[in-house]
């Protein structure tokens, strides 16, 4: 049990037990008592019974050689008063100034989306030296703007790092590939079966549910009436069609990884003992400490820590699980190269097996996809 409030004392004199005896007598409890010699004891009391001491010492030099418990405590916030008050306030400052966003960082080049997203970006209160929001907030702000930009921002995402906001976007695809003076055809760009066709203008000359291979015209540039060409208009349009994919893939059965996220943080915590005292700490982090104020007597620094994040990946996988992950990680990324309009229709696993602690994987998918291509006719300009 930890004693609280008590000191040891170094007692000087002639006989010092008869001393000692005298306090006993006036109620005084001694915790613990060492006779370094026949002239000097070193005794531990509480700190309530000092005074008594000092008021019947008589012939006697008493003497605090340490203090313990709360008393040494409060001696050591006494004794580096200013400096834990400067830590004190350097801390809140510095959590004050590191919620404060100095930069917000656009990463596009096109000027007019740029000019867009400012605007939009300056209406929400993101702006230069206001107070940073949280997740959420960026959240709700992101998700409003894509409503409010709906026909000019495909996706958008904001992120805080540090002190400043990184704002990355994909604006909306808009087809610019007849935007010039040149006559288009629309072909097919890979082999498939046309699942539907979407024409604003040109000629539709295959149907729906027709196979095409790569290259073959789909909505033609020559208008015709009874077999002869009336008119010359560039096509524009879409076609989705039914196409394959013949996937490879391996799959680990043992596998163990750390694999950093990306996500940087800079924070600034008090570093005591081993202990870091602070707030917005990633679960798992590589961290490099920077003391900015560190107490030559105290082990209690000031410290700002760049914190990167990294996920630990760590499995052991039986036959069937792996396979079921292997299909899953060959769908996602077949998944992600795919837009919105386009999905897959159907999978197969053609064949599998185990190889080097791993699992190989065949298999064949039919995808929903656009086959567009617009093919220029030759001297297309000399047509317009």
């Amino acid at each position: 049990m930890i004693i609280l409030n008590t000191l040891i004392i170094n007692i000087k004199g002639k006989n010092p037990e008869n001393y000692i005896y005298r306090m006993h007598s006036k109620g005084v409890e001694f915790l613990s008592i060492k006779y370094v010699n026949r002239l000097e004891v070193i005794a531990t009391i509480y700190s309530k019974d000092y005074q008594v001491f000092i008021d019947n010492k008589g012939i006697y030099e008493i003497t605090i050689v340490r203090y313990k418990g709360i008393n040494k405590m409060k001696q050591i916030i006494k004794k580096n008063k200013y400096l834990m008050l400067s830590i004190t306030i350097g801390v809140i400052l510095l959590i004050f100034l590191t919620n404060i966003i100095y930069d917000i960082d656009i990463i596009y080049s096109g000027s007019e989306i740029k000019n867009l997203l400012n605007y939009e970006l300056k209406k929400h209160g993101i702006v230069k030296y206001s107070i940073a929001k949280n997740f959420n907030e960026l959240e709700r702000i992101k998700n409003q703007i894509l409503i409010d930009e709906k026909d000019k921002l495909e996706w958008l995402m904001i992120e805080r790092v540090g002190t400043k906001y990184i704002v990355k976007l994909e604006p909306r695809k808009i087809d610019n590939n007849t935007s010039d003076n040149k006559v288009y055809n629309i072909v097919a760009k890979k082999d498939g079966v046309i699942k539907k066709i979407e024409a604003l203008s040109g000629e539709i000359v295959k149907n729906v549910n027709d196979y095409v291979k790569k290259g073959d015209i789909i909505i033609s540039s020559d208008i015709k009436l009874y077999e002869n060409t009336k008119s010359t208009i560039s096509a524009k349009g879409s076609v989705y069609a039914e196409t394959w994919y013949k996937v490879n893939i391996e799959y680990p059965l043992n596998y163990y990884e750390e694999k950093e996220t990306g996500r940087v943080k800079t924070i600034y915590n008090i570093k005591f003992l081993s202990k870091y005292i602070g707030f917005g700490s990633f679960k798992n982090k590589k961290i490099e400490d920077n003391y900015l104020i560190k107490s030559e007597i105290l082990p209690i620094a000031l410290n700002k820590q760049t914190q990167r994040e990294y996920e630990i990946i760590n499995y052991k996988l039986g036959y069937k699980e792996a396979l079921n992950k292997a299909l899953i990680y060959a769908k996602e990324k077949l998944k992600s190269k795919l837009s919105k309009e386009e999905y897959i229709i159907d999978e197969k696993s053609l064949k599998y097996e185990m190889k080097d602690s791993k699992i190989v994987v065949d298999i064949f998918y039919s995808v929903y996809e656009n086959i567009s291509e617009y093919k220029e006719i030759e001297g297309s300009n000399d047509i317009r």
